[in-house]
């Protein structure tokens, strides 16, 4: 919950933090994602959350350090999905109809990780929630790793370009500007 007015970037504070903001590009990071760590064998759910967090602003910041982290983050959208989808034997004789060692595999993965998620969803979804915090993917946690969005694009096209030949006015003219204002 926000308390008291938003702080005016543009206004200079005596007490100005030493730490500069990192100003992150609204369109996001280009290029395809890195390869996930070996350690990590991501399904649907978990694959398509790498492709989405390595296209966003905040993966503009994100370093190598981070690849086991958003790794395990993605691997937690796996288990969210796995614990959503509940095996039935219709989708089990359809998964043996399929390739043989390929069917085997993906059944021994989804007891496997069952078995280690037998804790339920709720503490899946705190771990989630937590890592999305070391990433910056809420407001909250952008803010304290002083992360700000902003579309470069825009902003260097909205720069307003200082003529040559424009002079500074004079002490005198702003005076009487403040007059007229307070006297209207």
């Amino acid at each position: 919950m926000a308390r008291g007015p938003v702080p005016n970037k543009k206004k200079r504070r005596r007490n100005a933090p030493t730490i500069p903001t990192t100003e992150l590009d609204v369109a996001g990071r280009k290029g395809r994602p890195p390869k996930v760590p070996g350690a990590y064998n991501l399904q649907e759910a978990g694959a398509e959350w790498w492709k989405w967090a390595w296209s966003t602003p905040q993966a503009l910041a994100w370093d190598s350090g981070a690849l086991y982290v958003i790794a395990r983050r993605a691997q937690l959208e796996d288990d969210l999905a796995l614990i959503d989808s509940p095996l039935e034997a219709t989708d089990l004789a359809e998964l043996l109809g399929v390739d043989e060692d390929e069917a085997i595999e993906k059944l021994e993965y989804i007891v496997n990780r069952l078995a280690a998620l037998a804790g339920g969803r709720l503490p899946i979804v705190k771990e989630m929630r937590e890592l999305d915090k070391r990433l910056g993917l809420d407001p909250k946690a952008m803010a304290e790793l002083r992360w700000e969005i902003v579309d470069k694009a825009k902003g260097a096209a909205a720069a307003p370009a200082t003529p040559k030949g424009a002079k500074k006015p004079k002490k005198e003219d702003r005076k009487a500007r403040l007059s007229l204002v307070k006297s209207g």
